[in-house]
C-alpha cells in the first residue's frame, strides 16, 4: 500500500513537471553558459577561424544593442526609483556617495592588509608577456548610444527629486510608462540572447590563449586576486544574510548569471540588467534594486579595489621597488576612491584610469604602466566578474542602512 502511495506521488511529479519546466530547470543561464564554456576549450580547436570571426561579431554587435539601450534602462529604473523613495529621495542619494565612497576605500586597504605579507615574501614575481593572437570581428556595425549612461543617471535622479519635493502625481504615469518599457526590453529582448552574446566572447578567449596564458604565467597572482576579492564579498554578504549560510548561498546563486555576464564579457555595463533583476530578487524593495544597481554600476567597482593595486604592488616588487608606505599606500587610495568616479565598466577601462596614479604616486616607469595594463587586460574576467559580485552585495548593504536608518517597516513591491 505504501508503496503504490509512493508510486502515486512520483506519477504526479512527473506528471507536473512539464518538459519546458525541466528545460528551465536544468537549461538555465548559469549552466548553459558554463556548458558553452567547457564546448569551447574542448572543441574550439577544431572551429574554423570565419566562425569565429563572425561568432565574436555577433557578441560584439549584441554588446553594441545592450550599451545603446542602457541609458533608457538606467533613466527609467533610477527615476521609478526616486519617485517610490518620495519624501525619502534626498537623504538616500545623499547617504549613496558617502557608502560607495566607503566600500571602494575599505576594498583597497583590505586587498593591502592581507597582500602585503605575501608579495613581500618575493615568491609572485611579474614577467615579461608573451605576444598572443588576436581575433578580429568578421564586420562590425557600431551603435552609438543616443546619450551617456552618467547623463541619464543625473537627468533620472534630478527629476525624480524635483517631482517628490513638488509632490506632484504628474509623472508616475510617465514613470510607468517608460518602467514598463524597460523591463520588456530588459526581459523579452536582453535575456533571451544573453547565452549568444556570451559565446564570442568565450571563443575569443580561447583562440587568444588567454586562459593558457594566466594560468602557465601568473595563476598565482590571479588566486590572491580571486580569492581576496570573492572571499572578502562572500564574507560581507555572510554578515548582510544574518549570518545564515543557506541564505548567502542563495542569494550569490541569484547573483550567478550576472557575475558570468561579466566573466565572460568583461563588461560590468552589460551586466546591469541582469544584475538589476538579480538583486530584485536578494531585495525586500524591488524599486531600491532598480535604483542602486544602475546608479553605482560605474563608480563602485569593488573587484578592481583588489586587482589593481594587487598587480600594482607585485609589478613594484618585481621591479626592485621599495614596498609603499601606509602613508603613500593612503595618497593613492585617496585618488583611487576619486578615480572610482570616472572609471567606465568597459573591457581594461579601471587600469587606463589609475595609469596616472601609478605614475605620479609610486613613479611607474612606462615599461611598468605597459605592463599594468597588460595584466589587468589579462586579469579582466576575474576582476569584471567580482565588479558584479560587488554590485549585487552593495545593493543588500544599501538596503540594510536604508531599513535602519530611515525606518522603514512597510516596504514596496512593485516590478
Amino acid at each position: 500500500m505504501a508503496q503504490c502511495i509512493g508510486i502515486e506521488k512520483q506519477l504526479r511529479f512527473c506528471k507536473n513537471m512539464s518538459l519546458d519546466t525541466i528545460l528551465r530547470k536544468f537549461l538555465n543561464l548559469p549552466f548553459l553558459v558554463l556548458g558553452l564554456f567547457v564546448s569551447v576549450l574542448i572543441f574550439g580547436d577544431s572551429v574554423s577561424l570565419l566562425v569565429k570571426e563572425q561568432a565574436y561579431a555577433i557578441s560584439l554587435f549584441l554588446k553594441d544593442v545592450i550599451v545603446f539601450v542602457l541609458p533608457l534602462i538606467i533613466f527609467s529604473f533610477v527615476l521609478n526609483g526616486i519617485l517610490s523613495l518620495k519624501n525619502e529621495s534626498v537623504k538616500v542619494v545623499l547617504c549613496l556617495i558617502p557608502l560607495v565612497c566607503l566600500s571602494n576605500f575599505a576594498g583597497f586597504w583590505t586587498s593591502y592588509i592581507f597582500t602585503s605579507p605575501i608579495l613581500k615574501t618575493g615568491i609572485v614575481t611579474i614577467s615579461k608577456l608573451a605576444p598572443q593572437n588576436n581575433l578580429s570581428p568578421a564586420w562590425h556595425v557600431e551603435l552609438v548610444p543616443l546619450i551617456k549612461n552618467d547623463i541619464a543617471l543625473i537627468s533620472a535622479v534630478v527629476i525624480g527629486i524635483i517631482g517628490n519635493f513638488i509632490k506632484t502625481n504628474t509623472l508616475d504615469k510617465p514613470s510607468l510608462f517608460l518602467n514598463n518599457i524597460a523591463n520588456f526590453v530588459l526581459k523579452k529582448i536582453i535575456c533571451p540572447v544573453l547565452p549568444l552574446f556570451v559565446l564570442g566572447f568565450i571563443i575569443k578567449m580561447q583562440y587568444e590563449g588567454t586562459l593558457k596564458l594566466i594560468i602557465r604565467e601568473y595563476a598565482m597572482l590571479l588566486g590572491i586576486v580571486a580569492i581576496l576579492a570573492y572571499g572578502y564579498m562572500f564574507t560581507l554578504m555572510f554578515f548582510l544574510s544574518e549570518r545564515n549560510l543557506k541564505k548567502t548561498l542563495q542569494k550569490f546563486k541569484n547573483l550567478l548569471p550576472s557575475v558570468l555576464i561579466g566573466l565572460f564579457s568583461m563588461s560590468s555595463a552589460a551586466a546591469i540588467p541582469t544584475t538589476i533583476e538579480a538583486s530584485q530578487k536578494n531585495l525586500q524593495n524591488k524599486n531600491l534594486a532598480k535604483f542602486v544597481v544602475p546608479a553605482t554600476a560605474n563608480m563602485h567597482l569593488l573587484g578592481d579595489c583588489f586587482a589593481i593595486p594587487i598587480i600594482g604592488l607585485a609589478l613594484m616588487i618585481s621591479f626592485g621597488y621599495g614596498f609603499p608606505t601606509i602613508g603613500q599606500y593612503f595618497i593613492f587610495t585617496i585618488y583611487g576612491v576619486m578615480a572610482k568616479f570616472a572609471a567606465a565598466g568597459i573591457p581594461g577601462g579601471s587600469a587606463l584610469i589609475f595609469v596616472p596614479i601609478f605614475e605620479n604616486v609610486f613613479g611607474f616607469t612606462p615599461e611598468m604602466l605597459t605592463a599594468i595594463t597588460a595584466i589587468y587586460v589579462l586579469f579582466d574576467p576575474i576582476a569584471t566578474s567580482s565588479n558584479v559580485f560587488g554590485h549585487g552585495m552593495f545593493a543588500i548593504l544599501f538596503e540594510k542602512i536604508y531599513i535602519k536608518f530611515f525606518k522603514q517597516t512597510e516596504l514596496k513591491h512593485k516590478i
